[in-house]
């Protein structure tokens, strides 16, 4: 593992044993865009773990587990650096925004590696990868359903190509101590921030506890306790990680997207398995009549799906993890 670097981020800048926090600036993009960020530095030299939350702005347990987190971590019993972003999509936060930065309509996390030259997004995506991400141990990206997505807690990663790092990323996801594991290729989903660490050599994870905008202790007190496993795993803290067991693994994603606006009704819950073909709900339109009726893209668990009435053309409906 790499040695500490002597948690340096931007302006915030605390000394070993010590940790600080401020806001940081992603150059180039105006009006400015700030993100809070935590630099927790240990007294002795050790790996470096980058966590990042709010990559999308209605997702608040892990939000509020980040805060939490870094507030709580004492620098005395630490080895190694934690650099915790708490809040990446902070134009959107107050907003209330969903899936998007509101600055140019993108989604961060369908965005990275980014580009110095491209839209807000892109901008935002590349300077995570490049000044905050890349060089680290470890990186874990957390994330839960949006405001109108239920979901079952999952963890996920991107394979790299490097055994190496696909070894790490998985004992990560296995610390994180959840049940489902989603290990995929990246064609289901592209972009990803765990994607683009895993191809600069970081192993990488993404994981999702929480649902529908409610901010509730059980979620929140799920991402805390997987981070605290996690810095175990690393051997950042003392103590054993807490590897979930058992652990059904998934390939990939099959997403379900609605084929015309209408009126939403599904007849599944996350945590169901459903088979191929099979009737999950129906799509309306807005005087009640059938558009079509939905059935499951592909046999597995359904880890996610839209809980409002109001779907858009090609809109997501819900995802089903495959064996």
């Amino acid at each position: 593992m790499a040695a500490d670097d002597g948690g340096v981020l931007g302006e915030v800048r605390p000394a070993a044993g010590e940790k600080a926090r401020g806001m940081i600036r992603v150059p180039g993009i105006e009006p400015a865009w700030e993100m809070p960020a935590w630099v927790i530095r240990g007294q002795e030299d050790g790996p470096r773990l980058v966590v990042t939350a709010g990559v999308h702005a209605g997702e608040y347990p892990p939000i509020e587990a980040a805060v939490r987190f870094a507030r709580a971590l004492d620098p005395a019993e630490l080895r190694g650096t934690v650099v915790v972003i708490t809040l990446v999509n902070t134009p959107g936060f107050f907003e209330r925004s969903m899936y998007v930065n509101p600055r140019d309509g993108q989604n961060i996390n369908r965005s990275f590696p980014g580009s110095l030259g491209g839209p807000p997004s892109a901008q935002v995506a590349n300077f995570l990868l490049e000044q905050v991400i890349r060089g680290a141990d470890a990186f874990l990206d957390l994330h839960c359903g949006d405001l109108i997505e239920a979901l079952e807690p999952f963890s996920m990663y991107q394979l790299s190509g490097d055994a190496g790092v696909d070894e790490r990323a998985d004992r990560l996801a296995r610390a994180y101590g959840l049940h489902h594991l989603i290990v995929t290729g990246g064609e289901d989903i592209p972009g990803t921030s765990a994607g683009a660490a895993s191809q600069i050599g970081v192993p990488a994870v993404i994981v999702e506890i929480g649902q529908q905008g409610i901010i509730d202790e059980p979620s929140t007190r799920a991402h805390l306790s997987g981070l605290e496993s996690v810095l175990r795993e690393l051997g950042m803290l003392p103590g054993r990680p807490l590897f979930a067991h058992p652990i059904e693994r998934h390939r990939r994603f099959a997403w379900l997207r609605a084929s015309a606006a209408g009126l939403l009704r599904l007849r599944v819950r996350c945590g169901e398995t459903v088979q191929e073909g099979q009737p999950v709900g129906e799509l309306r339109d807005l005087f009640g009549e059938r558009i079509e009726e939905l059935v499951a893209p592909d046999t597995g668990v359904v880890l996610f799906s839209v809980t409002c009435l109001a779907v858009p053309e090609g809109g997501p409906v819900l995802g089903v993890a495959t064996a």
